[in-house]
């Protein structure tokens, strides 16, 4: 029996090869040897399917984050680790899969834009909570943690936010990130 995740395997090297314009739920489909009719059984549409591809990418990108986010290091740390981590995984699949990183980006801006909300929304919760230790523990004088997260989000686009590709092949992109991720330190942290 044909199971969601294999049909999404199968649908993802088919992305790949095609990319998310050409791609079609028949090319899927003749890939797995199955009717068409059998992947509409588990999406009912191209883009459902191209949402599926696009969420579980999601949660592979952000696992690691929230082990992070959630893990048991200094607060000043595990910020510092949080942020490199996302900007290492996204310069990772750009590089390492380039035509599965454009795919995944161009299906992101196609999909429901609550989608890519929520998700961006879980990965600054994060940083929230991060912030919120260092508060606790004194690491931290931030008044409110949530705008503190978004706005270090925001300030760190350059470094993981796909229309910024392009500039992390730079030979200074991580000197880059690490003189701004001090300025962002220095901010935050509280002086004894």
């Amino acid at each position: 029996m044909l199971t969601k995740e294999q049909i999404l395997d199968v649908a993802e090297d088919v992305l790949r090869k095609f990319g998310p314009r050409k791609t079609t739920v028949v090319d899927v489909a003749r890939a797995l040897n199955v009717s068409h009719g059998t992947v509409y059984r588990h999406f009912v549409s191209k883009a459902a399917l191209h949402e599926a591809i696009t969420t579980r990418w999601i949660e592979r990108i952000t696992l690691p984050l929230a082990e992070i986010a959630n893990g048991g290091t200094q607060p000043k740390q595990r910020l510092r680790e949080w942020f490199q981590t996302l900007m290492d995984i996204k310069l990772a699949k750009a590089q390492d899969d380039p035509e599965m990183f454009a795919s995944y980006s161009l299906l992101a801006q196609q999909m429901a834009k609550d989608v890519i909300f929520k998700h961006l929304d879980a990965m600054i919760k994060q940083v929230e909570i991060i912030l919120l230790a260092g508060v606790e523990d004194g690491t931290f004088t931030v008044q409110d943690c949530a705008s503190t997260a978004r706005s270090l989000f925001i300030a760190t686009f350059r470094y993981h936010h796909p229309l910024h590709v392009d500039e992390w092949g730079d030979e200074r992109i991580r000197e880059d990130f690490n003189d701004l991720f001090l300025l962002l330190e220095k901010a935050i942290h509280k002086f004894q």
